[in-house]
């Protein structure tokens, strides 16, 4: 693996970082405490290219790799993981698109997708079909000249400021995996109702919804992919949202770590910064370390996602799995001994440890569980 850098792609990780420091961290607590979608900072990385750097440049992108991309989701997410799960969510559905869509439908979405003028969802899981996929009953019955969508989905994150919404159901539910096939569906489409915004323990400036189809007519034309493909295209588009997870959970834990060290050099116990107790030394040791093997692996999941290309046979599923499991299990105990160094005031909310505690819970679950991640790695291992 080459980790080494060209000055272009140094340059679009050292602006990311500027950004992420001085736009996105001084407004994450508001976005949090107020609970609405910064519209605000989608439309700026948009502007300065940053969401473009996963596509090709007839698009509008760099096209400078997943790998670029990652690092810019981890840099993001340093100062405001609401805004790195948004565009976390929004490059997978973009990505579905580039992969599987035609070309109508690519100069059709992909520009504004990447200019930040529209803002995308990817609608998989639903009430009774989260980790099983294969078992969505979301039914689109092929009717003259489309489909008519009958059900609902659970858990679709950008749902009511999305523009476009990448939806998978079932065009026979008798055909199992092999009846799943993909869609685009725009705002407004008669016949589909956005739910209220789930209330969340973290991550309240990206609104998560319920959606629910009634007689809902789409084209034949935004149908994304083959029918009966749509499994492929979703797990395809899920190793990359793992990765990106995995970047979205190490940028949260460096913030953690960012925050102990700096709080730890000027609290004062026993006439001394708690910096220089060994105890607090060698919990810093252990989330360091901790971060920068998370970091490596999905670098190392994001390089082997460039080096596949389009061909779907490498695509690095072990790696991704094994990259969003690590690094966001490390996460959750990165920000727990964030909050303990802190003692009483990280339980407050004065200091941002126990909003980074809060927002990395979610990690360990959407984007497949890390259980589910597991039976992946182990599948992966004992195949012949």
């Amino acid at each position: 693996m080459d980790f080494s850098y060209s000055e272009e792609e140094l340059e679009v990780i050292e602006l990311v970082k500027q950004v992420a420091d001085e736009r996105l961290a001084p407004r994450s607590r508001e976005i949090d405490e107020s609970g609405i979608f910064s519209g605000e900072n989608f439309q700026l990385l948009g502007e300065l290219g940053i969401l473009g750097v996963l596509f090709p440049e007839e698009f509008g992108g760099t096209d400078q790799g997943f790998l670029t991309y990652a690092m810019c989701v981890e840099e993001v997410s340093m100062g405001d993981f609401n805004t790195g799960l948004t565009i976390s969510v929004h490059s997978m559905a973009a990505s579905s698109i580039l992969k599987f869509g035609t070309e109508a439908q690519k100069q059709k979405y992909l520009p504004g997708a990447i200019s930040g003028k529209i803002l995308l969802a990817f609608a998989l899981s639903e009430p009774d079909s989260g980790s099983d996929s294969a078992s969505i009953k979301c039914h689109a019955e092929k009717v003259d000249g489309g489909y008519l969508f009958n059900g609902s989905k659970a858990w679709v994150t950008n749902a009511p400021d999305a523009d476009h919404i990448v939806v998978w159901a079932t065009i026979d539910p008798k055909l199992a995996k092999m009846g799943i096939t993909s869609f685009i569906i725009e705002k407004g489409t008669k016949g589909m109702e956005i739910g209220k915004s789930e209330l969340k323990m973290g991550g309240g400036g990206t609104s998560t919804c319920g959606i629910t189809f009634t007689d809902c007519f789409v084209p034949t034309e935004n149908r994304l992919g083959e029918e009966g493909k749509g499994l492929r295209t979703a797990l395809n588009s899920l190793s990359g949202g793992r990765i990106s997870v995995a970047a979205n959970a190490t940028g949260v834990s460096q913030r953690a770590i960012d925050e102990s060290i700096a709080y730890s050099k000027k609290r004062i116990q026993f006439e001394v910064p708690i910096c220089e107790f060994q105890g607090i030394q060698w919990k810093l040791a252990d989330m360091d370390t901790k971060c920068e093997a998370g970091r490596l692996l999905y670098r190392k999941a994001a390089y082997l996602k460039d080096q596949a290309n389009s061909d779907m046979s490498k695509d690095p599923i072990k790696e991704a799995s094994q990259a969003k499991c690590f690094a966001t299990d490390a996460g959750l105990w990165i920000c727990s001994e964030a909050v303990q160094i802190h003692g009483g005031y990280g339980y407050s909310r004065e200091y941002p440890v126990e909003r980074l505690m809060r927002y990395i819970k979610a990690t360990q679950i959407f984007e497949g569980s890390n259980e589910i991640q597991r039976n992946l790695i182990a599948r992966e291992l004992l195949k012949d």
